[in-house]
């Protein structure tokens, strides 16, 4: 089960643009590092595809697309996330610096997940800033103050 608090700054990163894996990596890292691992990554992405919360895709082949969603089972699609897809090192063979940025595949934030994110509201509001006192990290605002 995903901590309620890093589902919601995942889908508030969706949000924003499709997101490659390598944030859901920093995301778990930072929010939840107890429970961080690479299997852990495809737990999450697994459990967020689950909830109908998030369309698998990565960049598209043709030049008139950016993005293209993967029109395969969420099995395979983990795999590919996984293992590698299309030239791009997978999770569980990528090193750190390259997880980071990978882009084995980005996903696409589905309308259920937008709705579930209006529903939470804005994470830095509720629960503060993960990145707080980081000066290259940390969000512009007035937000309760980060618990670890």
């Amino acid at each position: 089960m995903i901590n309620k608090r890093l589902e919601h700054f995942l889908l508030l990163e969706m949000s924003d643009d499709w997101m490659p894996v390598g944030s859901f990596a920093s995301l778990i890292r930072r929010i939840t590092p107890a429970s961080y691992t690479r299997a852990r990554i495809l737990e999450v992405i697994a459990e967020i595809a689950a909830r109908g919360y998030l369309r698998f895709g990565g960049w598209a082949m043709e030049s008139t697309r950016t993005w293209e969603p993967w029109e395969v089972s969420n099995d395979i699609a983990i795999s590919r996330i996984a293992n590698g897809f299309e030239g791009s090192l997978g999770v569980l063979n990528a090193t750190d610096n390259e997880l980071a940025d990978s882009e084995v595949f980005r996903a696409d934030i589905t309308d259920a997940g937008l709705a579930r994110l209006a529903e939470l509201g804005n994470p830095y509001e509720v629960y503060g800033d993960p990145w707080e006192g980081n000066r290259l990290m940390a969000a512009e605002g007035n937000f309760p103050p980060w618990v670890p």
